[in-house]
């Protein structure tokens, strides 16, 4: 796979299940007709014209160069597709879209399939406790992943799946004292989701994702009491998914 099929396996990610003619009017200076001329190989994206195209889609420009992205790009991606009211981008985990992009296509459904039938029925790994406070926030933790403070027994898709342990009622009823919450950052998130964030001051939170748009994310509270959250981009360090609420019961001890 050369450079331009590189490109065009991306810019298809991108557009995902979204019509084209849809995908093209919720980004401004985009034309239908020229993207459909690339995906029927009419055009080449050279790389001016991929570093132009990254432009008009606001996205990171390596991606459309180099096929290279963080996590974090993909989840101001697409929290930007959801804010334009598309639907988000097909864009496999970030480790495939790197050096060795060759036959990425193909090993992104192989990859997804052997996860499926060989992931191992290991519990997940329980990090901390999250001392809820008045405010809603709690002190984030960083996690080695693996390892942690006993386990809760759940079994999950994603490899640095993680729990935290809930202590205090700031949720209550939604999470209540003593529960665990099954953190999954691989796992895409949209609007509605529940989600752990975590700013660049240290503070973390369990809110409901609304919105990403204009550079601000806002977020509503799971529990009655406490008004919406908007926070701008750079004060949002990472945001993971919420997969699961568990009760005390389900935790091993081992």
């Amino acid at each position: 796979m050369d450079i331009y099929e590189k490109r065009l396996t991306i810019l298809k990610a991108l557009i995902g299940e979204n019509q084209l003619k849809e995908f093209a009017a919720a980004h401004a200076d985009i034309d239908a007709s020229y993207l459909s001329q690339i995906l029927n190989g009419h055009r080449t994206l050279g790389d001016r014209a991929a570093m132009n195209l990254a432009k008009k889609l606001a996205v990171p420009a390596e991606l459309l160069t180099e096929g290279n992205y963080s996590a974090t790009d993909q989840d101001r991606i697409t929290a930007r597709w959801l804010a334009l009211s598309l639907k988000p981008p097909t864009l496999p985990h970030p480790a495939f879209f790197n050096a060795t992009i060759n036959e990425t296509a193909q090993r992104v459904s192989e990859h997804i399939e052997w996860s499926v039938k060989n992931r191992k029925a290991a519990p997940v790994p329980v990090v901390g406790k999250a001392m809820l406070g008045s405010d809603g926030y709690f002190d984030a933790l960083d996690y080695p992943t693996g390892h942690g403070d006993g386990y809760i027994d759940i079994v999950s898709s994603d490899p640095d799946a993680y729990g935290l342990k809930m202590v205090g009622s700031s949720m209550h009823p939604r999470i209540k004292s003593g529960e665990f919450v099954l953190i999954e950052p691989n796992h895409r998130y949209q609007t509605g989701d529940e989600v752990l964030v975590k700013t660049t001051d240290g503070r973390a939170m369990v809110k409901e994702f609304i919105y990403f748009r204009d550079g601000q994310f806002r977020f509503d509270s799971i529990s009655d009491g406490y008004p919406p959250i908007f926070l701008d981009e750079h004060l949002v360090e990472k945001i993971h998914y919420v997969a699961a609420i568990l009760k005390s019961s389900k935790y091993l001890d081992i």
